[in-house]
């Protein structure tokens, strides 16, 4: 399954989304893309690792523009049916109504190639101080168990 939670405006988000994930989808041991800044920084890092161990035995894997791999990484986890977590509009938090990068329309079509994978777009509302994430119904979905909407991408 791959989640994608938008808008990302803010650095709460995905500490929001990884308890969002475990209490009220009881989703363990996902992947999210974090941005190398924070993966890689030697206080974040440990920051970030021991929240998502607590939280759902979460894991991060640092996304970088410049370097493919985790791109790849993210691609045979989805196809493993590991849970994937990643903000299609990637990083500048400061602009909510920026495009998807274009790293993303690639990704998906790669993680779809020969099976359906389920996709949960995860709407972030930042009204209040901590980031509230709901599931709306997007076009062309289907139901997929009690409240949650996804959709197929099959290419």
């Amino acid at each position: 399954m791959v989640v994608l939670p938008r808008p990302h405006t803010s650095r709460l988000d995905g500490l929001a989304v990884a308890l969002w994930l475990t209490r009220e989808r009881g989703v363990k041991n996902a992947l999210f893309a974090v941005d190398p800044d924070y993966a890689r920084h030697p206080i974040w890092r440990h920051v970030l690792s021991i929240y998502g161990w607590i939280i759902g035995r979460h894991e991060m894997l640092p996304l970088d523009s410049q370097r493919p791999y985790g791109l790849r990484h993210l691609i045979q986890a989805a196809q493993d049916g590991r849970t994937v977590v990643i903000f299609p509009q990637g990083t500048g938090i400061a602009n909510p109504m920026r495009v998807d990068q274009p790293g993303f329309a690639w990704m998906m079509r790669k993680v779809g190639q020969g099976n359906a994978v389920d996709v949960i777009d995860l709407q972030i509302n930042h009204e209040s101080r901590w980031p509230e994430c709901r599931m709306e119904l997007a076009a062309n979905s289907v139901q997929m168990g009690k409240d949650v909407k996804a959709h197929a991408y099959r290419r």
